[in-house]
């Protein structure tokens, strides 16, 4: 199910998101959800205010840009494949 995308002015995107304490069913469902917004509109990432939520969570998926992106890991670098896509939370 794809969410609603808000947009300037809506207040929500000027709140400061509420920390996540215990991750639930209903954040993992959201966060799903979120990823698929996101693809559907071609983003390469989504904050939760975009979707009218005001939490600490996003979600990036940026393994299909055009231009290559680069991770580290301490000092190794990993494929960027193997850590997308990327939920943060807090």
């Amino acid at each position: 199910m794809s969410l609603k995308i808000v947009h300037y002015p809506d207040p929500v995107l000027r709140q400061k998101g509420e920390k996540i304490g215990q991750v639930s069913p209903e954040h993992i469902e959201l966060a799903r959800q979120m990823l698929e917004t996101m693809r559907e509109a071609n983003g390469v990432g989504l904050a939760a205010q975009q979707i009218g939520r005001a939490l600490q969570l996003a979600v990036v998926d940026v393994t299909d840009c055009e231009q290559p992106s680069q991770i580290f890991v301490g000092v190794k670098e990993v494929p960027v494949e193997s850590l997308m896509p990327l939920v943060l939370i807090n």
